[in-house]
């Protein structure tokens, strides 16, 4: 399975992607980006199963994924992640 974590700080998604490394042997494949509008790309491109979707980035927030994808079929899961409180 296919998983793309989105955080604009590399320490949190090297972080996150040694834990699944580490705990999810389901996931074959981790991809990335710093970025919503590269995260779109990945997806619509490599098609991940599960998407690690900071909230908090610079230009936009994770939570506008559904906006930048339009009528885009969504078949994958997100999971949001934060630093935040």
């Amino acid at each position: 399975m296919k998983a793309l974590i989105v955080d604009d700080e590399n320490k949190a998604r090297r972080l996150l992607e040694q834990l699944l490394r580490e705990e999810c042997p389901q996931i074959t494949e981790i991809l990335q980006a710093s970025d919503l509008m590269g995260a779109v790309e990945i997806i619509n491109q490599e098609h991940p199963k599960i998407v690690y979707l900071d909230i908090e980035m610079p230009n936009h927030s994770g939570l506008q994924i559904l906006e930048v994808l339009g009528t885009a079929t969504i078949n994958f899961q997100i999971i949001f992640t934060t630093a935040y409180n």
